[in-house]
């Protein structure tokens, strides 16, 4: 009988090890039999990630991605998840990888694991021309009387209950919502990541939109990736090296962060402003 219970521990023992190893590869498993990486974005966060007016994904993150595929020898699938779902989604393995210009802070990572950074921003504040004309540093956007959008659970709200305590919050689900807002005069402005802002302003200057020039934080930008595959991180960590030392990530960065040209793809949020 001890000999049976011996041989079971050690049948178990045994499963274990495989369950790990398996578990550890997972990711590049299921992307080999496939033959697709999905993504997963919530594509209303220009320049990083958005949808143009012919309902294409376009920005630095799928222009990333769709490199990532292709050096990997798979398709990109695009699949669109809301920002407050895509830790989630990944953590249930329904995607490969988040990314919408993704802020790596401690908390994010106790549940995911990051590759990166591949670059830096900030939170920065957008806003009707008249409100940002008054401001001279962070601690005048914390009065009464001021009613800014953001969405939750992001380095945006963060640095909005950090810095602006007086300030009135109103959440919204997605960027657009918040911008649509800022244009109909719902809102005084909003906080979100400074490339973020910058866009908006050059979209809607002629609506007197205007980004504070004093950005609010500073934060590095990473990929999202499930931590249970460790060859997968090193591949993409591998990646990244390999575009920065090559220069193509420089000439991504210039052209969709210094380059205006693309901007003029992306649907006009004013048409959304009557209803």
């Amino acid at each position: 009988m001890q000999s049976v219970k011996l041989l079971l521990l050690g049948c178990l023992f045994l499963y274990s090890l495989s369950a790990v190893q398996v578990q550890a590869g997972l990711t590049l498993e299921r992307i080999e039999l496939s033959g697709e990486l999905v993504l997963g974005t919530p594509g209303d966060f220009p320049p990083f990630t958005v949808k143009s007016a012919q309902g294409d994904f376009i920005g630095f993150d799928i222009a990333l991605s769709r490199q990532l595929a292709k050096s990997m020898g798979v398709n990109l699938r695009l699949v669109q998840v809301p920002f407050s779902r895509l830790i989630p989604e990944l953590k249930a393995g329904n995607v490969d990888i988040i990314m919408s210009g993704l802020s790596i802070t401690p908390r994010r990572n106790m549940d995911i694991a990051f590759v990166g950074p591949y670059g830096n921003s900030g939170q920065a504040f957008v806003g009707k021309n008249e409100i940002v004309e008054t401001l001279r540093e962070a601690a005048d956007l914390n009065r009464d009387g001021l009613t800014i959008a953001l969405l939750k659970k992001t380095t945006a709200d963060q640095t909005a209950q950090a810095v602006m305590p007086k300030t009135k919050i109103v959440y919204t689900d997605s960027l657009d919502e918040a911008l649509i807002l800022l244009l109909k005069g719902e809102v005084d402005g909003l906080i979100s990541d400074y490339p973020y802002c910058k866009v908006a302003e050059y979209r809607y200057k002629d609506q007197g939109l205007r980004v504070f020039d004093k950005i609010l934080t500073f934060e590095q930008l990473g990929i999202g990736v499930s931590d249970r595959d460790y060859l997968f991180i090193n591949l993409l960590e591998n990646y990244l090296r390999l575009l920065a030392g090559s220069g193509a990530l420089n000439s991504l960065q210039e052209y969709w962060f210094k380059n205006s040209g693309w901007i003029k793809e992306l649907p006009d949020l004013n048409f959304f402003k009557d209803f």
